[in-house]
């Protein structure tokens, strides 16, 4: 979760056509994917990538699934629909999924400050709702899916099984979308660790203890825009709650878990967990990214970390973001090897956007997003493309890594 506009982000915490790459093109400066270039995010410009690298990048995307494992999409949801907006899934960001290639998002249930006094009924509220989204974005899709390629369908990813048939298909031109569900934090529960049998009959499939703040279960790392270390390990509750995760099936996510908690989380686990939304400590320093050690302990039980493509996590607060986020893949290439690397892009500034319109304030002028939407994501791919990046690692990074790894850890 990163965001500011009065929630509590990262860093507060607050709260068409593919293209036709003729010519070198400028990220994000001018427009590269087919979509209205942003001119909020014209300081991230830092890289020219040639027409052949962008052509190799949506040819991956288009034959290869594409996996982000953070998004905030429920929250939002309730957040815009507080606002009056419907169907927003369909409206606000499927085609951009489908301009990436995107077949597995995975979205965050993440309770904010606000809202931790009635924690239990705003998960739950947030979990029906993006099923309810679901529902609706597929009706739209069967009444729609003659006048521009689109997804098939939607569905929720539960089990392995789902995952494999959602994967499974002849017609590449009429793919699915696989939505998974995840706890951002489990403040919900309290201390009642019960309450996971309930969360994964309601189809959520993972969990991190916490997010950047203490709860019953563990203790968070600081805000992505402070720099202090935070000390206070796992709780016995929250011991017992890893154990129970792991006998659910549900995957462990240590993205906002502070150094003290990682380091129990290594001790107990038996099972591979993963940071959905993590970078490389050693490239930039801020606590929610991790050490080498860290990268290393994560990869040597079977584990993924997912790129954040938040610029205070990052280090590209002044630009050069799309330079930043390829030194972070690189250097966790390099030390973990392609099949410990994923996409957790994280990005929030539509969250932001919503929670200022629901406030009565002007979205916020400074975005905290490396890319503008989702569509953008094959530039990423382009540009580690250009800068050495193997087809075959390419691949692992954009999805293959998460696939093998849910196949693995999911019922």
């Amino acid at each position: 979760m990163t965001g500011t506009a009065g929630a509590e982000s990262e860093t507060g915490k607050r709260e068409g056509s593919m293209m036709n790459p003729d010519r070198v093109t400028e990220y994000s400066g001018i427009d590269s994917i087919g979509n209205t270039a942003d001119s909020s995010h014209t300081d991230s410009i830092d890289m020219k990538i040639e027409s052949r690298y962008l052509e190799q990048a949506l040819r991956l995307h288009r034959q290869h699934p594409v996996v982000d494992m953070h998004l905030d999409l429920a929250g939002e949801l309730v957040l815009r629909h507080e606002l009056g907006e419907q169907n927003v899934l369909y409206h606000r960001y499927l085609k951009n999924f489908y301009q990436a290639g995107i077949r597995v998002i995975a979205s965050s249930i993440y309770v904010a400050n606000c809202d931790l006094d009635h924690a239990w009924a705003n998960a739950l509220m947030q979990i029906k709702l993006l099923k309810g989204e679901i529902v609706t974005c597929n009706l739209e899709l069967q009444r729609s899916r003659e006048k521009e390629p689109v997804y098939e369908r939607v569905l929720l990813i539960q089990s392995r099984q789902d995952l494999a048939k959602l994967l499974d298909q002849k017609n590449t031109e009429k793919r699915e979308l696989g939505i998974l569900l995840y706890m951002e934090g489990l403040d919900c529960i309290g201390e009642e660790t019960d309450l996971l049998e309930e969360l994964f009959r309601q189809g959520v499939r993972g969990a991190a203890l916490t997010w950047s703040r203490k709860d019953a279960l563990a203790t968070g790392c600081c805000k992505a825009s402070e720099h202090r270390q935070i000390r206070g390990g796992l709780t016995e509750k929250g011991m017992e709650t890893v154990r129970k995760l792991e006998g659910l099936n549900m995957f462990l996510d240590v993205s906002h878990l502070n150094d003290d908690g990682f380091t129990d989380v290594c001790r107990i686990t038996t099972r591979p967990f993963v940071a959905t939304h993590s970078n490389s400590r050693t490239i930039y320093d801020n606590y929610r990214n991790l050490t080498d050690g860290q990268m290393q302990k994560l990869a040597q039980q079977g584990g993924i970390m997912g790129l954040n493509g938040c610029r205070y996590i990052t280090g590209s607060l002044n630009g050069g973001h799309l330079l930043r986020m390829c030194e972070h893949i690189e250097y966790e290439t390099a030390r973990l090897g392609a099949q410990h690397i994923g996409f957790g892009f994280d990005l929030c500034d539509s969250y932001d956007e919503a929670r200022a319109g629901l406030q009565g304030k002007e979205p916020p002028v400074k975005k905290n997003d490396c890319l503008p939407d989702h569509a953008r994501i094959p530039m990423v791919t382009a540009a580690l493309l250009q800068r050495g990046m193997s087809e075959e690692d390419m691949v692992f990074i954009m999805g293959k890594s998460w696939i093998l790894y849910l196949m693995e850890i999911l019922p």
